[in-house]
């Protein structure tokens, strides 16, 4: 249970200046401490700029170094697929499955990166 009535309660609350302070020297201390609170929000947002940036050049440079090799295991075995199709080893369906599939797993790669 709440210690106001629902009179009190619906009152808006007002914000004045107190008598023992004048007007001008009150809209100082008001300015204030919006110029601090402005400075806490520069803060803030400065860190939080400085954190995605770092987390950005992290997960760049990881994925750089688990995709290289990733990338050259799936050319070397596009070419070793096109070798063993051009000599006869295994059917042009086989080869064009495994192309299909690399077109279909780079397309989802990049979709991923855009």
């Amino acid at each position: 249970m709440s210690c106001l009535n629902e009179e009190e309660s619906k009152q808006p609350i007002v914000y004045s200046v107190p008598p023992s302070v004048d007007g001008k020297t009150w809209a100082e201390v008001e300015k204030a401490k919006i110029d601090a609170q402005n400075k806490q929000i520069d803060k803030i947002s400065q860190i939080i700029n400085n954190i995605t940036a770092s987390f950005k050049d992290y997960y760049m440079k990881k994925t750089a170094r688990a995709t290289y090799p990733a990338y050259i295991m799936i050319g070397m075995i596009a070419i070793i697929a096109g070798i063993l199709a051009w000599t006869g080893k295994i059917s042009g369906e086989t080869f064009a499955f495994l192309g299909g599939s690399i077109v279909g797993y780079l397309i989802s790669i990049l979709s991923k990166h855009l």
